[in-house]
């Protein structure tokens, strides 16, 4: 097992021998260990970057971090960066992202009562809300900015239930969301991994769906970086998309999968979940219903095009936000994603970018 080694925090922007001190927020998920692969096989090091990995309870917290200059970048659901940029909430902040993190990774999943209600699919959930209403479910999700929101609006609209008037949709930090499934005070979420196995594990929840057959492939966490650092700091950040290129392929590849489900279990930031982290890194990713999905076909870290923030998958996110109604038809403003600063990072030209293999 690899130990994990951690980077003191400094006073000041500059390290002690000089260099820029990288301040990087993340919310602890199976969709952030690339972060964490860089920086306890060295990786952040070897590129010369001083690097302090600041742990946030939710998005809320590292939203305003990002916005009040305590962070330089974070990992966060991909349409935070519209959502900073265009100033939904306290003015536009000036952010970009030319790394996405992962791809899939995420599942929607419904407690042991609506099981035993006869639910196996969104079209049985109608028919129980008929017979319920005016009652109305609550489920759940970490942001309505999220892939997780997305999905679980996706599969309700499957079986004809309307996200916005036959369910209440609660918002709570993805740590919570197990406890609140075991209490009965949430009947059901849609999360990144490894949320959806701990509920699996531990007998309380099932999964009806997952990003595999509700969005193959779908853009899910995004480095989102102030603009400010990119245009001040330009070969530092060229040198950190460098470093999670690298780790994400490291991610990717099987063979390492065993030292990776090691490494995020050593640390202290998934002491509560260690046991779920398993199943979507190491397969198969146990639905809890009978069915299994490969781990390779649920979480990407890297691939054809997987870690490029293109022009199409600005196009989903942006079109997600407009069905769940968070963004208005106005057209974005140009420079949310930026894959040609990935290009320079990696010497690799924007068209082979998206053909790369790993």
């Amino acid at each position: 097992m690899m130990g994990s080694v951690m980077i003191p925090a400094r006073a000041g922007r500059l390290g002690m021998r000089g260099r820029v001190r990288l301040r990087v927020g993340l919310v602890p998920q199976s969709d952030s260990a690339a972060l964490l692969v860089a920086r306890d096989l060295g990786l952040f090091a070897r590129e010369g970057l001083e690097v302090v990995l600041s742990r946030e309870l939710g998005w809320a917290a590292l939203r305003e971090k990002l916005r009040f200059e305590e962070l330089d970048g974070a990992v966060a659901p991909a349409a935070m960066v519209f959502r900073l940029r265009q100033g939904w909430e306290g003015g536009p902040c000036e952010v970009a992202s030319s790394f996405l993190m992962n791809a899939g990774g995420a599942a929607v999943t419904l407690g042991a009562s609506l099981r035993r209600a006869g639910v196996r699919s969104a079209v049985d959930l109608k028919r129980v809300l008929r017979s319920r209403h005016p009652e109305r479910p609550v489920l759940a999700v970490d942001s309505l900015y999220s892939s997780a929101h997305f999905l679980l609006r996706r599969w309700l609209v499957s079986g004809g239930i309307d996200p916005d008037k036959e369910v209440l949709m609660a918002v709570l930090p993805a740590a919570q969301l197990l406890g609140r499934l075991q209490s009965g005070q949430i009947e059901g979420f849609c999360a990144a991994e490894p949320w959806n196995s701990a509920a699996v594990l531990g007998g309380v929840g099932w999964c009806p769906a997952t990003s595999v057959s509700l969005a193959v492939g779908h853009p899910d966490k995004a480095l989102v970086v102030r603009s400010g650092f990119a245009e001040r700091w330009p070969e530092e950040h060229a040198s950190l998309l460098r470093v999670l290129e690298e780790a994400s392929r490291w991610c990717e590849e099987v063979s390492n999968r065993p030292a990776l489900v090691d490494l995020l279990g050593s640390s202290p930031w998934f002491r509560e979940c260690r046991a779920a982290l398993r199943p979507a890194l190491l397969g198969p990713f146990d639905c809890g219903d009978g069915n299994r999905v490969a781990a390779a076909e649920l979480l990407r870290f890297h691939g054809v095009g997987v870690n490029q923030p293109s022009a199409e998958k600005a196009g989903w996110v942006l079109s997600q936000l407009r069905h769940a109604k968070l963004l208005g038809a106005e057209r974005a403003e140009e420079g949310a994603f930026r894959p040609d600063l990935l290009e320079e990072a990696l010497g690799v030209p924007e068209a082979r970018l998206a053909r790369a293999v790993s």
